[in-house]
């Protein structure tokens, strides 16, 4: 027989954020636990990809750690608690992108895995990422993908897989470009653009 999970991550599975320059930015992912039963999670660390001079490390409920650790187990969480899985980087002076991928399971139901995604760029102190309402326009359809820009935003596309590994990277002209995925066999794929903002997202390769 199986059960359901008593859970679910908050604010998803996935963050896609931004570090500053000589500072540790905090990315939290709570593991949200309504159920009055008690529960205990194990993860591990899963791929990381990050610029080398970046410092990173993760913390559960329960310990924080000095690196990115292999494995752990979290204290195990009672009625009215949550668990917590917290990235902490340090870009330094070293702009970049770095995907950290863990997965996690409830030991009540070791099937039932998850992974945890964060995808963390860095900026400097002094840049400014302006919140646009025109958003670029992306059309996936049968394995290619066509972005449209306005006002000359972006400049470069960037594909990644979730290990990070960078499989496009192609200038946009006039405002407009397309990749095809066909090569590409992995379902999930992240899409970033860059220039005068940075935007990114996640994509499903159908």
């Amino acid at each position: 027989m199986s059960f359901a999970q008593s859970y679910y991550h908050s604010p998803n599975d996935t963050i896609i954020g931004t570090a500053i320059y000589e500072d540790v930015s905090v990315f939290n992912i709570t593991q949200v636990h309504p159920t009055a039963d008690t529960i205990s999670f194990r993860w591990k660390k899963y791929s990381v990809a990050i610029p080398a001079t970046w410092e990173a490390s993760i913390c559960d409920n329960g310990n924080c750690y000095t690196t990115l650790k292999d494995s752990g187990t979290m204290a195990t969480i009672v009625t009215g608690d949550n668990g917590l899985m917290s990235l902490h980087v340090n870009p330094h002076l070293q702009s970049g992108t770095g995907i950290i991928r863990y997965s996690i399971f409830a030991t009540n139901t070791p099937s039932q895995v998850d992974t945890l995604t964060w995808i963390i760029t860095a900026i400097a102190p002094n840049a400014v990422i302006e919140v646009s309402t025109l958003q670029p326009e992306i059309i996936i359809y049968n394995k290619r993908i066509a972005i449209k820009t306005l006002n000359d935003e972006y400049s470069q596309v960037i594909l990644h897989d979730l290990n990070g590994k960078v499989l496009c990277h192609k200038d946009i002209q006039a405002g407009q470009t397309s990749i095809s995925t066909q090569e590409y066999p992995t379902e999930v794929l992240i899409l970033q653009l860059t220039g005068k903002r940075n935007f990114i997202t996640k994509i499903f390769n159908y």
